[in-house]
């Protein structure tokens, strides 16, 4: 996802006179303005309807968020969080369950892997904006969701379904179809009687009033947008009172890896087997690197908020552009004791005191940090870590499997 900057100037008032150009910068200033106040307006309103349904408790609850790409980059569950801990509420464990590039269909093979084995006692459902964008037929995408909804249903767990986001004007025959997919989730909802968060239509307002929501890729929301999704999120979880931050404050994630050294791996990476990686030294070459990297992330707000989580996401700038990077780290156990390994971004491989433990395999699960989970063995003292890469990697070791 890239930031979008918006171009706040008019090259044809630049060249006119002094004087028209003060008076349309005014009157452009007071159109701005406005804007600026229905869209405030929007993201602390709440839907009548969410604050009629009551505000449920939400502590001890276990959220899992399923979607596609704007999902799994996390930023309106954090959101979500972040606004309910300012407002003094209880928020629950919030789950990601997002992958860049799914469908409904997708979303529905993958329920047993990404969330039941979550133990959820709430699912949110954001899916549409690739379905609608590979010319999936609307009967197809509500065969889906309507199967989704049935298997939660099965398993007594309560679903809350997101409208979709709108696409740019560079998708404007996708998004007109939107339509069509948002009318089926609209009308799924009301059968079930599920709460709706009404993405679209707060997003459809919001470019109405002149807001920029979108990305310059004209399909992933910027970061108003996803305050929008926030909003509506809210309003649907009965929180229409609870404001959305208007800046995100992220924190570095649990058991976070944070000394390492790392290289570029020059031409075709060849394949490290446990020997090779057993064999690794790091010597004056490699590059000494601490987590979280201490440079902000210029214009892209996304890549800042992975970085203030604990992810390195500039390995490029770091250390050259690369096929692959390899890393190596060590960590120190007071005894020897079963841990969980939680894998994200680019991470490929990655090899514990001289074994392999994970490998990423050739079907993508995400980005999101913590998209596998697996148990590892510490031994009492020092352990070593290797790690190869793409170029960006999450990694962290945990006490248990659960954020």
């Amino acid at each position: 996802m890239m930031h979008m900057v918006a171009h706040t100037g008019d090259d044809a008032d630049e060249r006119r006179g002094g004087k028209t150009r003060r008076a349309e910068s005014g009157k452009a200033g007071r159109v701005r303005e406005g804007a600026a106040v229905l869209m405030s307006a929007l993201l602390a309103a709440g839907a009548a309807a969410a604050e009629a349904a009551g505000k449920p408790d939400l502590r001890g609850q276990r959220l899992v968020c399923m979607g596609d790409s704007i999902t799994d980059g996390f930023s309106y569950p954090l959101l979500v969080k972040q606004a309910l801990e300012e407002a003094r509420v209880p928020a629950p464990t919030l789950i990601c369950a997002g992958i860049g590039g799914d469908t409904a269909a997708g979303m529905e093979k993958r329920l047993e892997r990404d969330v039941f084995a979550h133990k959820p006692t709430l699912v949110t459902l954001n899916a549409g904006i690739n379905d609608v964008l590979r010319k999936v037929k609307p009967a197809e995408y509500e065969a889906s969701v309507t199967h989704i909804a049935a298997e939660m249903k099965a398993r007594g767990i309560p679903l809350l379904l997101l409208t979709t986001s709108v696409l740019g004007a560079k998708q404007a025959e996708a998004d007109a179809r939107l339509a069509e997919f948002n009318a089926a989730l609209r009308a799924l909802a009301r059968r079930e009687g599920y709460r709706v968060a009404d993405v679209n239509d707060l997003m459809q307002k919001a470019r109405a009033a002149g807001t920029e929501a979108m990305e310059e890729d004209h399909v992933h929301p910027n970061y108003q947008g996803h305050r929008i999704m926030a909003r509506a999120l809210l309003d649907a979880l009965g929180y229409a009172d609870v404001p959305v931050p208007a800046e995100m404050k992220v924190s570095l994630m649990p058991g976070i890896v944070r000394e390492w050294k790392l290289r570029a791996v020059a031409g075709k990476a060849t394949p490290l087997d446990d020997a090779a990686a057993a064999a690794l030294q790091a010597d004056a070459t490699w590059t000494a690197y601490s987590l979280p990297e201490t440079e902000a992330v210029a214009n892209n707000w996304w890549l800042e908020q992975e970085r203030k989580r604990g992810l390195a996401v500039t390995l490029e700038k770091a250390l050259g552009k690369a096929p692959a990077y390899e890393g190596l780290a060590a960590i120190e156990a007071a005894q020897a004791k079963t841990a969980y390994l939680n894998t994200g971004a680019a991470l490929q491989s990655v090899w514990l005191n001289g074994k392999r433990v994970y490998a990423a395999g050739e079907e993508w699960k995400g980005w999101h940090p913590g998209r596998e989970r697996m148990p590892v063995e510490l031994r009492a003292g020092r352990n070593t870590l290797v790690i190869r890469t793409g170029n960006a990697f999450f990694l962290s070791i945990t006490d248990d499997n659960t954020w």
